[in-house]
């Protein structure tokens, strides 16, 4: 009997860890060079979103800025990462990449015609400083001149 019991704990186990994992803040690394930006998740996160990473041509970026998850676009019907709503949205949904879990001052990159994604919408810990950190060596670059 009690063999039964743990048989029936698994997949309560499992479900539970998973749910706990998924509330562990996005792992993404956002790096800019001199031609593009260049957006790595990191550990789990790139098990969440099916990708290791994404290359933005910096002469593709229109902008950058901080906003609400209200502002950012809206999920297609026919859904191509993973949703679960208010937990997790991750990965290519549509032509819009997601890697958010319950944030709401999210980084939203929009890029030009062209681009693999027409929007990029990523949380981090502290989305202002990437912001500033982002915009000041797009800056620099002698392609934004």
């Amino acid at each position: 009997m009690s063999s039964v019991l743990v048989l029936a704990a698994v997949p309560i186990v499992l479900a539970a860890g998973l749910l706990a994992l998924m509330k562990v803040p996005t792992n993404i690394q956002l790096t800019v060079t001199e031609t593009a930006l260049v957006i790595e998740p990191q550990g789990l996160d790139s098990w969440w979103t099916w990708r290791d990473r994404i290359e933005v041509p910096v002469a593709a970026v229109a902008s950058i800025r901080i906003g609400p998850r209200t502002e950012a676009p809206p999920l297609p019907h026919r859904r191509g990462g993973l949703n679960i709503d208010g937990i997790i949205t991750a990965g290519p949904h549509g032509n819009t990449f997601w890697d958010v879990r319950r944030g709401d001052q999210l980084l939203i990159i929009k890029c030009l015609p062209g681009a693999e994604f027409e929007t990029l919408v990523l949380q981090f810990a502290n989305p202002f400083a990437t912001l500033t950190r982002t915009r000041t060596v797009l800056a620099h670059q002698p392609q934004r001149a």
